[in-house]
C-alpha cells in the first residue's frame, strides 16, 4: 500500500493515511515488525493523582526524531505482515513509492535505535537474519543503544506547566522559538514542544478562530461544520513539522501566537481558505499585520468558500443624513459610550468604534464573588476612563 506518514509516535509506530478524497482520508498504525524502540514519555492522566509521569525511555526520543526527520510527509509503502485479535498491524515501512526503497527498520537497527525481538526470530527467514546481523554491527560499533553510559543523558527533562506563562512569554521578547508541533486540537489550536527546552505547551493562532469540536454531556465530540476539514488542513501542514513559534501574548492563561513554516503563514491560509474567521481580541496581539488577515478573510467572503458559503454582503442601509450629524453629549455611561441629543429632541446611544473600555481578566473577576461587583469602580482605570471623557465632552456639541 502506498500512503503519506502523518505521524510518528515511537521508533516503531507510525500513522499513515491515504489521499484526500472529498474529505480528511482514514488514518491507520503500522507498528514495525521484528524490533522495539524506546517508549516516549506519557503525562500522568488528569484528574488521576495517583498516576505519575513517565519519563522517556533512553534513546526513544532519539529514534522517534530519527523516524520523524526521515518520514513526515514523504510518501512511504508498507507492508502488513501480522495483523492481532484487537486489530493492531505489524509489517515493513519502506521509504518511497515500493519495497526497493529503504527499509525503515532495517535503518533504525543499524543506528542502535532499535533492539530486535529475538525471540520470534526464525531461522530461515532473511528479513530478520540481516536485522540480527545489522545488530550486531551497531553492538560492535557502540552505537545509539549500545554506547556506553545507558543513555540516561538522552531522556528529556519535559516541563508539561509553565509556573507563569505571563513572565515566560515576556521574556522571550517577541523572538521566534524554535519548536516541533505535536499535536493538532483544531485547525487553530495545536500542542507544540518549545526547543531546546522541552516545554509542551498548548498555542492558539493569534487573530483567528477556526470551527471547533464540542465536547457532548456523553463524551462524543461533534463537529461544528467543516471544523474536521480544518484541522485536516492544519494537522496536513504543521503536524510533527519544524516550526518557529512567535509567542505574542497570554490572557488567562491562554497562549497566543504564531506559527511560522517555511511554505507559508498557517493563520493566513486558513482564513484565505475559508477555515477560519478574524477574531478582533486577539487579532490585537497579532505581529505580522493584521491588515493581512482582514484581506485574507475578505478574499473568503467574497468567493463564499467553506464557513463562508451561505455569506451575505451586508448593504449600507444608513440614510447620508444618518451618517454623519451634529449632537449635544447628555450622558457619559463608560469609556466607550454615550449618550447624546438629537437636534430633534431625541436621544441616542453612541458605541465609538474599534475600542473597547478596561476589562478585567478571568481570575481577578471571580476572586470575591460574594461581593458585589461593580465594574465603574472595580475595574482599574475604567473610571478613569469615564471621567476623561465626561469633562472633555458633557454639555458639549460634538460632530458625529
Amino acid at each position: 500500500s502506498l500512503l503519506s506518514s502523518l505521524q510518528v509516535l515511537s521508533g516503531c509506530a507510525i500513522i499513515v493515511r491515504g489521499q484526500p478524497r472529498g474529505g480528511p482520508p482514514p488514518e491507520r498504525q503500522i507498528n514495525l515488525s521484528n524490533i522495539r524502540a524506546g517508549a516516549m514519555a506519557r503525562r500522568a492522566a488528569q484528574g488521576q493523582p495517583d498516576t505519575k509521569d513517565t519519563p522517556d525511555e533512553p534513546w526513544a526520543f532519539q529514534a522517534r526524531e530519527f523516524l520523524r526527520k526521515k518520514l513526515i510527509g514523504k510518501e512511504v509503502c508498507f507492508t502488513v505482515e501480522i495483523k492481532t485479535a484487537l486489530g493492531r498491524e505489524y509489517g515493513m515501512v519502506y521509504l518511497g513509492r515500493d519495497t526497493t526503497g529503504e527499509n525503515i527498520a532495517d535503518s533504525l537497527v543499524n543506528e542502535g535505535l532499535a533492539t530486535v525481538r529475538r525471540e520470534g526470530i526464525r531461522g530461515n527467514n532473511p528479513d530478520q537474519a540481516r536485522l540480527c546481523e545489522l545488530e550486531d554491527q551497531a553492538k560492535a560499533s557502540k552505537k545509539g543503544l549500545w554506547s556506553e553510559g545507558g543513555g540516561t543523558n538522552t531522556i528529556r527533562d519535559i516541563k508539561y506547566i509553565i509556573e507563569n506563562p505571563r513572565n515566560f512569554i515576556d521574556s522571550l521578547h517577541q523572538r521566534p522559538v524554535n519548536a516541533i508541533i505535536e499535536h493538532v486540537r483544531d485547525g487553530s489550536v495545536v500542542r507544540a514542544l518549545l526547543l531546546p527546552d522541552y516545554y509542551l505547551v498548548t498555542v492558539m493562532l493569534s487573530g483567528v478562530k477556526c470551527p471547533t469540536f464540542k465536547r457532548e454531556a456523553d463524551g462524543a465530540e461533534s463537529p461544528e461544520p467543516f471544523a474536521a476539514e480544518a484541522k485536516f488542513f492544519t494537522e496536513s501542514r504543521l503536524l510533527q513539522r519544524d516550526v518557529q513559534i512567535i509567542l505574542e501574548s497570554c490572557p488567562n492563561q491562554i497562549i497566543l501566537g504564531t506559527i511560522l513554516h517555511p511554505n507559508g503563514n498557517i493563520t493566513e491560509l486558513l482564513l484565505k481558505e475559508g477555515f477560519a474567521r478574524c477574531v478582533d481580541w486577539s487579532m490585537a496581539v497579532y505581529t505580522q499585520g493584521a491588515e493581512k488577515l482582514r484581506a485574507a478573510e475578505r478574499s473568503a467572503k467574497e468567493r463564499k468558500v467553506r464557513i463562508w458559503k451561505d455569506y451575505v454582503a451586508p448593504t449600507a442601509n444608513l440614510d447620508q443624513k444618518d451618517r454623519q450629524f451634529v449632537a449635544k453629549v447628555m450622558q457619559v455611561v463608560n469609556a466607550d459610550a454615550m449618550v447624546v441629543k438629537l437636534n430633534s429632541g431625541e436621544l441616542k446611544t453612541i458605541h465609538l468604534s474599534s475600542i473597547r473600555p478596561p476589562r478585567i481578566e478571568g481570575e481577578e473577576k471571580n476572586k470575591d464573588k460574594d461581593k458585589r461587583f461593580r465594574p465603574l469602580y472595580d475595574i482599574p482605570y475604567m473610571f478613569e476612563a469615564r471621567e476623561f471623557l465626561r469633562k472633555k465632552l458633557i454639555g458639549k456639541k460634538v460632530r458625529i
